[in-house]
């Protein structure tokens, strides 16, 4: 007779260890900051550099805004550097010469694994760069996850059909290529070409392969400096494959920008139909996989003998 309880008692144990480990874990890379803040020395700096960077990946884009502050520590001659990652906001409203605090272990200082400094305007937030269409697509495809579950724990009956209908409908909403939003209070001005990048599939991963889109999209990066502005921005496009002729990096083309937002950005030239197009091609693969799983289902059953 084969003896579980002692098995499933270690299995139990090891989640918990591994669940305490990793709130552990997490606790400290977001307390770490305020544990600096609290017990670190300080000092005066100033911002010396600020960095607006903007990364490609697979279909998408994301942006990164990050301070380099210099600053010197009592005794030591030679002059330090700190940077961190800032929103948008805080980035936009430092400029070179901007006081700032440093707090810092100087004990830590000539280790590279541990972070030994902390500059005032840097937060927690500051270190994620979704954007704020898919922060809201990630909560509703999450709270609707929520309550599909807490109907398949209360045993309603077709809660796994609603599951797979998540699934359909969050791959939709996830993997849909969307065009980026048109300025309210449109400004011409004229952009350099940073980067461009063409997306002939949507929804590919590392180690998985995409839906191929009938009409590729490409994504331009467009670098300007608009009035009131210490740097250069960053905008992103998002147009048709091929729609503006001879597009290339280090081109200047001509553009509209948003008076209250200039980092949104249109080409005056090119086309946006890649959404509507792709619509198409990604309800098509959903509703091959709910085909599949529905026929999955009848087949399970056929192949289970009747009690």
């Amino acid at each position: 007779m084969r003896r579980t309880g002692g098995r499933r008692a270690a299995n139990g144990c090891s989640g918990v260890i591994a669940a305490g480990f990793l709130i552990l874990a997490t606790t400290a890379i977001i307390g770490w900051p305020y544990f600096l803040d609290a017990k670190g020395a300080s000092t005066r700096g100033a911002i010396v550099e600020k960095r607006e960077i903007v990364r490609t990946v697979y279909d998408e884009w994301f942006r990164q805004f990050s301070v380099v502050a210099s600053y010197a520590i009592p005794g030591q001659p030679m002059e330090h550097h700190a940077i961190c990652d800032v929103d948008q906001s805080t980035y936009d409203s430092l400029h070179r010469g901007s006081p700032v605090v440093v707090h810092y272990f100087r004990a830590l200082l000539a280790q590279p694994f541990i972070p030994a400094t902390h500059l005032s305007p840097c937060t927690f937030l500051g270190n994620f760069a979704l954007r704020p269409y898919l922060v809201r697509n990630l909560a509703v495809s999450l709270g609707t996850l929520l309550v599909i579950l807490l109907a398949w724990k209360m045993r309603v009956r077709f809660a796994p059909w609603l599951f797979v209908l998540w699934l359909a409908l969050s791959f939709v909403l996830l993997v849909l290529p969307s065009a980026e939003p048109e300025p309210r209070q449109p400004v011409p001005a004229t952009a350099t070409v940073n980067y461009i990048v063409t997306i002939y599939e949507v929804g590919e991963g590392r180690d998985s392969y995409g839906i191929p889109l009938p009409h590729p999209f490409q994504i331009v990066q467009l670098k300007f400096s608009p009035p009131g502005m210490d740097t250069p921005v960053i905008a992103v496009d998002k147009i048709d494959e091929d729609s503006v002729s001879n597009l290339a990096a280090g081109q200047s083309v001509p553009i509209v920008y948003d008076a209250a937002d200039p980092r949104i950005v249109r080409l005056q030239e090119g086309t946006r139909h890649f959404p509507m197009e792709a619509l198409g091609v990604v309800i098509l693969c959903c509703l091959g996989l709910v085909l599949l799983t529905a026929a999955w289902a009848f087949i399970r059953r056929l192949l289970v003998p009747l009690p």
